[in-house]
């Protein structure tokens, strides 16, 4: 993570001046890596239904290119040098999305630890 960083030339993750955050995903024996909107430098169309906050993360960036490659597994890594926020953790944005790829478990790797989670159907709001 630090070495694709280095690569965006962007601050070290944690650091004062870092205002940004990296993902990435491992799934089936590839890696993609995502960033988030306002850091990005390619900037992809976010096609997943999920919240407007976690559109513009890092995590809907990964999220995304493993869906554009076409790539599928039932077990995929998750690593993201900052914890997750609300909106894609406690609210489920990162859950929607490994749900929408068809995968069954995810490991998330952040700062602050490592779980495992059983990905389920996302919850809507009813109307």
């Amino acid at each position: 993570m630090a070495e694709y960083r280095q690569r965006l030339s962007l601050p070290p993750a944690g650091s004062e001046t870092d205002q940004s955050t990296i993902a990435k995903i491992e799934i089936d024996s590839q890696s993609f890596f995502g960033i988030n909107s306002g850091s990005n430098p390619n900037p992809r169309q976010i096609t997943f239904k999920v919240n407007p906050i976690s559109k513009t993360h890092a995590e809907a960036d990964a999220f995304q290119q493993v869906k554009n490659s076409g790539i599928t597994g039932k077990k995929a890594r998750l690593i993201v040098d900052r914890d997750l926020c609300d909106a894609c953790g406690l609210r489920g944005g990162v859950n929607s999305m490994a749900y929408q790829l068809g995968i069954e478990q995810l490991e998330i790797i952040t700062p602050t630890g490592t779980k495992i989670i059983e990905v389920t159907p996302p919850k809507t709001r009813r109307k």
